[in-house]
């Protein structure tokens, strides 16, 4: 887990903050992205369980056909 070093500032009217240094919440916020790009990650690979899988050479064929009609204008 990750050791944070929190502070509890209070405003003139009582409400509780919670501050952290910037080193900190850089990890915090790294972690929360990772977790919740894994999370959709996870989604999709359940969602595709169905699905044929297409081979990375075909990806890239298609792609490189699709690149050289955009080139040339073609439709």
């Amino acid at each position: 887990m990750t050791k944070l070093r929190p502070q509890l500032w209070t405003n003139d009217k009582g409400k509780r903050f919670v501050v952290l240094p910037e080193e900190d919440f850089l990890r915090m916020s790294e972690l929360v992205e990772d977790r919740g790009l894994s999370r959709i990650l996870r989604q999709a690979i359940a969602a595709d369980t169905d699905q044929p899988s297409i081979p990375f050479s075909e990806v890239k064929r298609q792609l490189a056909a699709s690149r050289k009609t955009r080139k040339t204008g073609q439709v």
